[in-house]
């Protein structure tokens, strides 16, 4: 009798461990053998297998065009832990490009030199917390740096970003991931100009804006290769400039701020799945 009591008990363990899949039929016509653990807010919640682990993941219900309950005979394992690692880390570099317009105000033999400092490199990284598998919160730091020197003079701009960041991943079933997501923070600007070996040296800061996207493109299970494409914004009213040991804040007219919008295409690596 105890025997099969004990049966009873460890069956109705397993019962609520295994369940016979369902069927999800896309609107793109993709079909998801898995399973249903529930429908709300207008998103269908299920676990299936990617790349042959369980895994739990959510869809659009606007997404979906018919779902079937209990179509196979096969069992499906229902996950109760994430599957998914909570922390991210991004790194990487390129192309930075300053759009801001060029005043009409700029003589026409300073034109070459303002479009050659519109062009430079920047390098930067993330850390993101994922609070679900779509959505994460984290901090990223920029930096974007831009020369021109000829001879007897040299002007270097830098500019770094530190900012509070939120960033939504679309997994796809390959393992890639699509990124978007928007940061705000603060821009540290510095511009150092030397002429005939009198240097110059203005600084300043204001609050910085950005929006992304990107494509991570698995090569390992926990590593991704990463192509971004960013717009940063933030305008310098203010300025701090020291010369010949003389330290002063100008307050600029609005025809002088100074623009620090730029597009960034950057490649990276991403660590964290």
């Amino acid at each position: 009798m105890k025997n099969i009591l004990l049966t009873f008990l460890i069956s109705l363990i397993g019962a609520g461990a295994v369940y016979a899949q369902d069927l999800i039929v896309t609107t793109a016509g993709d079909s998801i053998p898995c399973k249903i653990t529930r429908e709300q807010g207008g998103y269908v919640y299920f676990t299936y297998k990617k790349l042959g682990v369980p895994a739990k993941t959510l869809m659009a219900a606007s997404s979906i065009a018919s779902k079937r309950t209990d179509f196979y005979d096969t069992p499906v394992e229902i996950v109760s832990k994430p599957t998914f690692s909570r922390w991210q880390y991004r790194f990487q570099g390129g192309y930075s490009r300053r759009i801001a317009r060029t005043s009409d105000q700029v003589p026409s033999g300073a034109r070459s030199y303002i479009n050659k400092m519109k062009s430079g490199y920047t390098l930067g990284g993330d850390i993101h917390y994922f609070i679900s598998e779509p959505f994460g919160l984290g901090v990223k730091y920029n930096h974007s740096h831009y020369q021109y020197k000829t001879t007897g003079f040299e002007d270097k701009v830098n500019l770094n970003y530190f900012a509070v960041s939120g960033l939504n991943r679309f997994i796809l079933r390959t393992g890639s991931e699509v990124y978007m997501g928007g940061n705000i923070g603060y821009q540290a600007y510095k511009d150092q100009v030397s002429a005939n070996g009198a240097p110059v040296g203005i600084t300043g800061g204001t609050a910085g804006v950005g929006l992304e996207v990107g494509y991570g493109m698995r090569m390992s299970h926990g590593s991704k290769l990463y192509l971004n494409l960013s717009l940063l914004s933030g305008t310098i009213t203010k300025v701090n400039v020291e010369s010949g040991g003389r330290k002063e804040t100008v307050k600029l007219e609005k025809e002088e701020y100074e623009s620090l919008a730029r597009l960034e295409l950057t490649l990276g690596i991403v660590l964290g799945h």
